[in-house]
């Protein structure tokens, strides 16, 4: 379990117990085929929304209390991460959380009420770090935005879009609802995500005042890095478990394919690397939660390494299924498809590795950890 701090690690684990246990009842891997079909043609699954979020109160983890929220930290939603990774879930959690952490931490009042009333309502929201497509132009009083924004995470579901975009040459957060931009969905590798384009042409936004809202970028990417390698350390320790009980059970020349000396290697290799990532991403919860000086090196990492693990892992356990590894009808395909969508959902997975050496870098240059 992730950061199994002393004070917090029973209440976490309770809340690990609940969100697995509603996810199994409500939208089993038994039927997680089916599911990322539908969700490949736009349909998500609506009663595990509703479930998490009036039982759970899922959306609204991570969110002060005084906003509305259960109060608790990135850490719970992490762990809730690397569940959604683990169950092939598909319901629009991860634009939500970003999109709520945005316009907390923006620290703008005026937002109060905006993410009560999601939290109140059930909706989802979608959120973009891309500044480069979309240009701010401040007409008559107001903002106007114009410009496309590619592969947006959840905002074809989502009632609410929170966007970061260039206003002359410094930048700046809004948000609008979504039913004032063109949205069109995507196809997707990964079947499970909701990816849209979305096209904005002189649309009227609200401004989110923030204190230093380039800072706030950086940080909200690095938080998404975190969320992201926590669910793909879901994926590297499902399939692993996947891989195992297979070897388990499946039998050639009369013996569980589990006791041939080749398996026993690489099923040992796929845990190391699975403990590997747990250790890195564990880290960047740490540092999102206790450490933010810590964030960028930690989230690079994490994220480089459980998105390294998680592809490599997943495309060993489609291996040792052998023939019904590569059917459709098997699940193993698709955490492949989730663990190689996962790590370019932010960007190039090499920016992130060149992030991650000159955070530390700079640190070692600076002195920092040396008595």
């Amino acid at each position: 379990m992730i950061l199994a701090d002393l004070e917090l690690a029973e209440t976490r684990a309770e809340l690990v117990d609940v969100v697995d246990a509603m996810v199994q009842r409500v939208a089993p891997r038994t039927d997680a085929v089916l599911r990322a079909d539908k969700a490949a043609g736009g349909v998500m699954d609506d009663a595990l929304w509703r479930r998490l979020n009036s039982e759970i109160g899922a959306a609204g983890l991570a969110v002060p209390e005084e906003w509305g929220g259960s109060g608790a930290s990135l850490a719970e939603l992490a762990a809730v991460a690397e569940i959604l990774g683990a169950q092939l879930t598909t319901v629009p959690l991860l634009g939500t959380w970003l999109a709520l952490e945005t316009l907390v931490r923006s620290g703008d009042a005026a937002q109060t009420a905006t993410v009560a009333s999601a939290l109140e309502a059930g909706d989802a929201l979608a959120v973009s770090f891309d500044t480069a497509q979309v240009r701010a132009e401040q007409l008559d009083g107001g903002w106007s935005l114009t410009g496309e924004l590619d592969r947006v995470v959840d905002v074809a579901e989502a009632t609410t879009l929170v966007l970061a975009a260039r206003a002359t040459d410094e930048v700046r957060w809004f948000v609008l609802p979504t039913s004032a931009v063109e949205v069109t969905r995507r196809d997707a590798l990964d079947l499970t995500r909701s990816l849209s384009l979305v096209r904005l042409d002189g649309v009227a936004a609200q401004p989110v005042e923030v204190a230093d809202a380039a800072a706030l970028l950086r940080t909200m990417r690095d938080i998404a890095a975190v969320l992201i390698a926590a669910e793909q350390l879901g994926v590297a320790e499902q399939a692993v478990a996947d891989a195992v009980a297979y070897a388990k059970e499946r039998e050639q020349f009369g013996r569980a394919i589990g006791s041939f000396q080749a398996i026993k290697h690489c099923a040992a290799d796929m845990a190391t690397e699975a403990d590997l990532a747990r250790s890195l991403v564990e880290h960047a919860v740490w540092a999102a939660v206790e450490a933010p000086a810590a964030l960028p090196g930690a989230a690079a990492s994490a994220l480089v390494e459980a998105s390294r693990s998680a592809c490599w892992v997943s495309a060993e356990n489609v291996q040792i299924h052998g023939g019904i590894g590569f059917s459709w009808e098997h699940p193993a395909h698709l955490y492949f498809r989730k663990a190689r969508s996962n790590e370019m959902l932010w960007g190039d997975v090499a920016a992130w590795a060149e992030q991650a050496f000159d955070a530390y870098a700079y640190a070692a240059d600076a002195g920092v950890g040396e008595s």
